[in-house]
């Protein structure tokens, strides 16, 4: 099951979100991507007894989460008013953050409230992050990241950008 969440992940980190961002623009691939993944914690929420269902959900929430991963970082960087470390650092302290917590609360909402309890709160957490990115939509196309040169990726991978 994780193996085939791993791999659409990295399928869609890698080769679809950068396809969809040139066709469709950052914010409305986050949005629609977003959205995708929200209704499928929602499938899990309706369909937790179903182990099947829960496997299609899990790997299928692979290629949402990696559309969302590429674009939403590359989003955060282009859209942050201090200097790129600093806005990576404070990313990934949110990011890290929430995946401690995600599965100690998961845990204790399975636990006291329902086995369904997880994905609800999943599902509304999403739509929330939904709403924050239509109505906060105006700052992140303003600063939308400029194309990419071959020259700066090889710095980036020689550690010698910033």
């Amino acid at each position: 099951m994780f193996f085939g969440w791993g791999v659409l992940l990295a399928i869609t980190s890698v080769w679809t979100a950068p396809a969809l961002q040139r066709r469709f623009g950052t914010v409305p691939v986050i949005i629609v991507a977003l959205s995708l993944f929200g209704l499928d914690l929602a499938m899990m929420a309706l369909l937790t007894d179903s182990k099947a269902a829960l496997v299609v959900g899990v790997v299928l929430a692979g290629a949402f989460l990696g559309v969302n991963n590429t674009l939403i970082t590359e989003a955060v960087m282009g859209a942050a008013p201090v200097e790129r470390p600093v806005a990576s650092a404070a990313y990934s302290f949110v990011r890290f953050s929430g995946g401690a917590v995600a599965p100690y609360l998961a845990g204790r909402l399975g636990e006291e409230v329902s086995i369904h309890a997880p994905f609800w709160m999943g599902a509304g957490a999403v739509a929330i992050s939904v709403l924050i990115m239509s109505v906060g939509a105006r700052h992140l196309r303003s600063s939308s990241p400029a194309p990419h040169s071959a020259e700066e990726g090889e710095l980036v991978a020689a550690g010698d950008a910033g």
